[in-house]
């Protein structure tokens, strides 16, 4: 069967016919045929008969699974794009979609303009694809201030684009270092405010009895040393995006003062009896789980549901693959301009071992590992020696050493379940990521290759197994 020369096609699985509709009329300036499927069954029937340019696919259908649709697809016409539609609670089977083939995901409700770039995208890839030309450098490796392109990160790239021209609350969580400010700046840079003010407050780095001048400005003589007037955050972001960072370290007296000036818009100065009116944005960020501090009392859940809208969570830097080197390679290239050094490259010694490494600190860590090489060191290459512990092998401890010789542990585990024995000679020592291979190999056929429930068993993230068997087989190939 061959596509069409003439107009582009676009086969649409949605079983909800006024959200179909409407989409369809979204992509009418686009000048591309669409079809519109309300089932599974029938999607598959229409690609048999009619290969369409694009699928834009539903993960929910009345007969079976989106996912079932899409690997019957990629099964059978391997090099038709598919999109995913899918709901904000969705986002995590959305990501699983596309390490399943599909070439990228769109959030509903979805307007207009989000979904005619999307289809645009993909159909200009796919011509690309045909062409005999590649595709992987059409996206980027950058993204509003964001370097890299793992799935985990195009996930959070999706919400942003999806949130951005909305007025509704981002809530961002993540570990420390993982660039929740960088992220709120790029919902900021992506939403119609983005030539007005960005005003960012960190919560914790203010101390209690300021934080409410910081945040809502004071008048003089309010308090001692209030020597003049003073502009608070909220005005300074007025008609642009304020960013309240570290938000559950904020007192909880201030944070009715916070939810009253949400639901009004309205605050006072300290010192003042006038009300000020100001339109702003709210992005908020913590490290913490913010449903937690609710449940142990430290949080008002009223300004939880307030703010928890948008949820976007940050993946740690461990779980984002090949970003680790791609942002390595941006902070040594910037580094060593700032530093007047000549460094280049790493060595594939670094490479593996940043590939490995935990990361405890995110991308903070990585950044002062790198300004570490970078100022006490010269060359072109960054070698294992300049790497500081302990990063570098010498400085990782792998274990604790008894001063008493006798106590030391002599054997390691080599399997699951597997009784150690006593002592053994040097051959009977195996690599570390064999024994690690075996491991997840074995969780996964005990959960009849269900990975997200192998990874429960063995308390790691989805996303970890995932690159680790992509970093097997790449090594495997």
């Amino acid at each position: 069967m061959e596509r069409t020369a003439k107009q582009r096609q676009v086969l649409m699985v949605e079983d909800t016919a006024s959200v179909a509709a409407l989409y369809k009329s979204y992509l009418n300036p686009l000048g591309v045929t669409v079809t519109i499927v309300g089932t599974g069954a029938e999607a598959l029937a229409f690609v048999e008969q009619t290969l369409p340019d694009l699928i834009l696919l539903d993960l929910r259908l009345p007969d079976m699974t989106g996912m079932e649709v899409l690997e019957s697809v990629k099964r059978d016409y391997g090099d038709v794009p598919v999109v995913i539609m899918t709901a904000h609670g969705s986002i995590d089977v959305a990501v699983e979609a596309m390490r399943y083939g599909a070439q990228d995901f769109l959030i509903k409700p979805c307007e207009a303009d989000r979904l005619r770039v999307t289809v645009n995208k993909a159909l200009k890839q796919e011509k690309l694809l045909q062409d005999g030309e590649s595709s992987s450098k059409q996206a980027g490796a950058q993204y509003q201030g964001f370097i890299g392109n793992s799935l985990p990160m195009q996930a959070v790239y999706r919400v942003i684009e999806s949130a951005a021209t909305s007025k509704a609350t981002v809530f961002i969580t993540g570990e420390s270092g993982t660039g929740k400010e960088v992220c709120a700046e790029a919902v900021h840079a992506a939403s119609p405010r983005n030539d007005k003010p960005f005003v960012a407050l960190n919560c914790a780095a203010i101390p209690k009895e300021l934080i409410e001048s910081e945040l809502f400005g004071h008048m003089k003589g309010a308090f001692t040393g209030a020597s003049t007037e003073r502009q608070g955050a909220v005005e300074l972001a007025h008609n642009g995006t304020l960013f309240l960072d570290e938000l559950c370290e904020m007192d909880l007296d201030l944070q009715s003062k916070l939810l009253r000036f949400i639901q009004t818009g309205t605050y006072q100065k300290v010192g003042s009896s006038k009300t000020n009116t100001v339109d702003v944005r709210f992005v908020c960020a913590t490290n913490r789980n913010p449903w937690q501090e609710v449940q142990e009392g430290r949080f008002r859940e009223d300004l939880y549901y307030r703010l928890h809208v948008i949820p976007i969570n940050l993946p740690p830097l461990r779980e984002r693959g090949d970003d680790v080197i791609e942002i390595a390679h941006a902070l040594l290239a910037l580094m060593s301009l700032e530093e007047g050094k000549n460094f280049s490259r790493f060595s594939p010694e670094v490479i593996q071992l940043f590939n490995h490494y935990h990361w405890q600190g995110n991308v903070r860590e990585l950044q002062n590992v790198i300004r570490n090489i970078v100022v006490l060191n010269d060359g072109e290459e960054v070698t294992l020696s300049m790497v500081p512990p302990p990063i570098n092998n010498d400085g990782v401890k792998f274990a604790s050493y008894s001063s008493n010789p006798a106590a030391q542990v002599t054997s390691i585990p080599t399997d699951i379940g597997q009784e150690t024995t006593a002592a053994f000679d040097k051959s009977q020592v195996e690599p570390l990521w064999l024994v690690e291979k075996r491991t997840i190999q074995a969780a996964i056929d005990a959960c009849d290759g269900n990975i997200p429930r192998a990874a429960g068993l063995l308390e790691v993230s989805p996303s970890t197994i995932y690159r680790k068997l992509q970093i097997w087989q790449d090594t495997q190939g």
